[in-house]
């Protein structure tokens, strides 16, 4: 228990300071083309994939691949602050979905608009899915996919469905948008838990954290054809990804 709590220290200080000089020391790009911003998320994950290496002894493994060059909705499955950096990185800084709070944090907030994030508030108001999908067609324009994260919110690892059920924007979103949409799952819950300041690298057997890209979903489909369709992809494959590396 001791040294796990130094290891989550020491990455947690690696993580959190290199983050704040990153974004401290870079901050001019805030001024300058949007594919700077690029640059900068593909920093953050590494200074991420690094931390996790160097401090808690864990691998990175990406499996599958997708269109870079086409347009679409990333959906993501949402455990912890880990699949938000990793994704921008991977997935080449696309335009995030995310609670209008964040927008409003000193200096990172500016770093999220300049990426071109979509704030929003909670409410799944008609008017509010309009917003969204008006500054998502907009983006998809400039040439960024769009990053959702499905449930709405981060989930504890072994959460219901029931309890934190897919909400329903993302269907208005594909919908409206005429994308496909990328399902994505990962296993990063376990050694990074919802709101954890202890991180648990020893729930991976492989000491691998595994995050899978799945064939997209194609556009056309029904409101419960594609959330059931969603639903299945992330659900059974963030079980199969828990189950293979979990100690039970």
């Amino acid at each position: 228990m001791v040294i796990n709590l130094v290891r989550s220290i020491l990455f947690n200080f690696h993580f959190y300071i290199l983050t704040f000089l990153l974004v401290m020391i870079m901050s001019p790009i805030l001024i300058l083309p949007f594919w700077f911003i690029k640059i900068i998320a593909k920093i953050w994950g590494g200074i991420l994939v690094l931390g996790m290496k160097i401090w808690l002894g864990l691998n990175l493994k990406i499996i599958g691949n997708y269109n870079k060059n086409k347009p679409c909705i990333i959906a993501v499955k949402h455990q912890s602050a880990w699949e938000t950096v990793l994704c921008t990185s991977l997935f080449d800084m696309p335009s995030i979905v995310l609670k209008k709070e964040l927008i409003y944090l000193p200096i990172i907030g500016l770093y999220f608009l300049k990426g071109r994030a979509i704030p929003i508030i909670r409410e799944n108001t008609i008017e509010s899915l309009k917003k969204i999908v008006k500054v998502a067609k907009v983006n998809l324009k400039r040439g960024s996919s769009i990053l959702i994260f499905p449930q709405g919110t981060r989930v504890p690892l072994h959460a219901s469905t029931n309890d934190y059920p897919y909400q329903s924007g993302i269907y208005f979103l594909y919908s409206q948008c005429n994308i496909p949409v990328i399902p994505v799952a990962h296993n990063a819950g376990l050694f990074w838990p919802k709101n954890s300041f202890l991180k648990y690298p020893n729930r991976h057997k492989t000491k691998t954290v595994t995050i899978e890209i799945m064939d997209e979903i194609p556009t056309g489909l029904d409101k419960k054809t594609f959330m059931n369709k969603l639903e299945k992809s992330i659900e059974d494959k963030t079980r199969k990804l828990i189950m293979e590396e979990s100690y039970g």
